[in-house]
C-alpha cells in the first residue's frame, strides 16, 4: 500500500495484515510537527497523509458512549484567579474622637464587644459642655422674660390707642374715668389726660367769657386771652397724641425686637451644643436644680451598629480633641481588595457590578460571593496593578478583615476560532487531534491547533471547521480501537 494511503481499521470486520498495521503505524509515527499544524479543513476530504479512519459500526455507538456534536463558534466561558485581600468596609468603619476636653468619668463597653447604634461608649466630664448648657438655660430665661416684656408692652399700647381714640370723640372725663380705670397704660393716661383736662379747662373759659362778653361785664382783651389759651391748650393736647402714638410704636418695636434678640441668643447656645454633638433631648430639658454636676457630662455613642476594634481610653484619664478614643466597624459586610495586573486591565470594563467568587485555603469547603463596586482609575507605578474592589456580605464572621483569599473572576471573551468540548480532545505521541465523522460508521482522526480554554470547552484555532461533526464523548475507545489494530500484529 502506497504510504499516502490512512490506515483503516473496521470493527468487527477481519483484522488487516501485520504488514498493513506497520506501514500504518509508520504513517502515523511521520506525520511531521509541521504538516500537524495544518491539517485539511475540507470536510469532503475524507483522508490525507495525515489522518486515519477508524470504522466503528453505528448500533454499537450507545454501548461505547459515542456522542457527536457539531464544532460551534461561540462566546468563551473561562475564569481567571486573582489574588485578593480582605479588608474593613471603609463606608461602615469610625474613629471616634471627644470633640471637648474633659475627665473620662465611665467607659461602659470593652474591646471586641457588639454595639447597637446609639448604645454608650464613654462619659466626659466637661467644663465646656457644662458653661454652655448654663449658658442655654440663661438665655431661655430671657427669652421668657422678653416674652412677658413684650406681652405687657402689647396690652399697654393697645389700652393707650383705645384711650386717645376715646379723647379724639371728646369724651367726658367721667366716661374715661369709669372706662379705663383698671386698664395698665403706663404713664401715657396721666400725661394725656393732664393736657386733655387743661384743653376742657380753657375750653370751658372761652365758652364762659364768650357769654358774659356782650353785657360789657369782661372786657375784649380777657376773651382774647381765654381764647389764646385754649388754642394753647389745644395745640399741645393734639401734639401730646401724636407723641405718645409715636412712642407707643417705637416701644412696641423694641420689645418686639428684644424678643427677637433673646431667641436667636438662644437659639446661638443650643446651635453650639448641637455641633459638640449633645443629643436634641439633653439640649431640650436643661435644669440646673434638678441635674446638678451631671449637667457637665458630654456622652459618646456608637453612630452604628458594629464591633469595637480599639478601645484607646481609661477612667479618669485626661483626654483632647486630637485623641483617638475608639474604632467601630460593622463586620457584616467586607471588602475584598484585588489587585489586577496590566495584562487583565481589558477586562475591567466588564467586571463592573459583577459577582466574583472566594475561596480561602483555610475554609476549603466554602465559597464566598462579592459584588464588584470599583474598578480602579490610577495604576500603582510600584507593582504595576490597579487595585479593584468588591463588598461581600460576612454575616457569619468567617472573612477575617487581613486574610488572603482567591478571587474567580468569569470572563466572557469572544472568538473566531470554533469551540468544542474539552472531552472531545485527544492526544498521542505529543499530537493533539479529535475525531470526526466522516460517514455513516466511520471517524476520521483530525489534528487540531488548540487555544484558550476553560473548565467545559477549548478554543480550535486550526485544524476544524464550523459545523464539523465532533466526537465529544467516547473518543477514547476510538483511539484505543485505533491503536490496538495497528500494533497488534507487531
Amino acid at each position: 500500500m502506497p504510504p499516502t494511503c490512512p490506515a483503516i481499521v473496521r470493527c468487527g470486520f477481519a483484522r488487516p495484515t501485520r504488514s498493513f498495521s506497520l506501514i500504518a503505524l509508520g504513517i502515523l509515527n511521520s506525520i511531521s510537527p509541521a504538516t500537524a499544524q495544518s491539517p485539511s479543513d475540507d470536510p469532503a476530504v475524507l483522508a490525507d497523509a495525515n489522518d486515519a479512519v477508524v470504522a466503528f459500526p453505528k448500533e454499537q455507538w450507545g454501548s461505547a458512549g459515542i456522542q457527536i456534536e457539531p464544532a460551534r463558534r461561540r462566546a468563551l466561558e473561562t475564569n481567571i484567579r486573582l489574588t485578593g485581600k480582605i479588608t474593613l468596609n471603609q463606608d461602615r468603619l469610625a474613629h471616634i474622637f471627644s470633640m471637648v476636653e474633659g475627665t473620662v468619668s465611665d467607659v461602659p463597653v470593652s474591646l471586641g464587644q457588639r454595639v447597637e447604634a446609639g448604645d454608650l461608649l464613654a462619659i466626659i466630664h466637661s467644663r465646656e459642655v457644662g458653661e454652655a448648657k448654663l449658658q442655654l438655660y440663661q438665655d431661655r430665661l430671657q427669652v421668657e422674660l422678653a416674652d412677658i416684656q413684650d406681652e405687657m408692652q402689647t396690652r399697654i399700647a393697645a389700652n393707650a390707642k383705645e384711650l386717645l381714640s376715646a379723647l379724639r370723640n371728646d369724651t367726658s372725663i367721667e366716661e374715661i374715668e369709669r372706662r379705663f380705670r383698671d386698664r395698665p397704660m403706663g404713664d401715657f393716661r396721666e400725661r394725656v389726660l393732664a393736657s386733655y383736662a387743661a384743653f376742657l379747662k380753657s375750653e370751658a373759659d372761652v365758652i364762659r367769657l364768650d357769654g358774659i362778653a356782650q353785657t360789657g361785664a369782661v372786657s375784649g382783651k380777657q376773651l382774647l386771652t381765654a381764647r389764646a389759651n385754649r388754642n394753647a391748650d389745644q395745640a399741645t393736647f393734639q401734639s401730646r397724641i401724636e407723641q405718645i402714638q409715636h412712642e407707643l410704636h417705637t416701644s412696641t418695636l423694641i420689645s418686639s425686637q428684644a424678643v427677637k434678640m433673646a431667641e436667636a441668643k438662644a437659639l446661638v447656645s443650643a446651635t453650639s451644643l448641637r455641633i459638640l454633638n449633645v443629643p436634641a433631648a439633653e439640649i431640650d430639658d436643661i435644669d440646673p436644680v434638678h441635674h446638678g454636676e451631671t449637667l457637665s457630662h458630654y456622652a459618646i455613642r456608637a453612630p452604628f451598629d458594629g464591633t469595637v476594634l480599639t478601645k484607646d481610653v481609661v477612667l479618669s484619664e485626661q483626654i483632647r480633641p486630637d485623641v483617638l478614643l475608639f474604632s467601630i466597624a460593622d463586620l457584616s459586610t467586607v471588602w475584598v481588595t484585588v489587585n489586577v495586573y496590566e495584562e487583565h486591565l481589558p477586562l475591567l470594563d466588564s467586571l463592573q457590578n459583577q459577582i466574583v467568587t472566594l475561596q480561602n485555603d483555610a475554609l476549603p469547603e466554602s465559597d464566598f460571593r462579592a459584588k464588584v463596586f470599583y474598578t480602579g482609575d490610577v495604576m500603582d507605578e510600584a507593582t504595576r496593578t490597579i487595585s479593584l474592589r468588591a463588598v461581600a456580605d460576612n454575616d457569619g464572621g468567617h472573612l477575617k478583615p487581613g486574610m488572603f483569599v482567591n478571587i474567580d473572576v468569569p470572563i466572557s471573551r469572544e472568538t473566531k476560532s470554533v469551540l468544542i468540548p474539552s472531552s472531545a480532545v485527544q492526544e498521542h505521541e505529543g499530537r493533539t487531534f479529535v475525531f470526526v465523522l466522516s460517514g455513516q460508521d466511520e471517524f476520521l482522526r483530525r489534528d487540531v491547533e488548540l487555544g484558550m480554554s476553560d473548565e467545559k470547552s477549548v478554543i480550535v484555532e486550526a485544524g476544524l471547521q464550523e459545523e464539523t461533526p465532533v466526537v465529544t464523548q467516547g473518543g477514547f475507545i476510538l483511539k484505543s480501537q485505533l491503536l490496538a489494530e495497528l500494533m497488534g500484529e507487531e
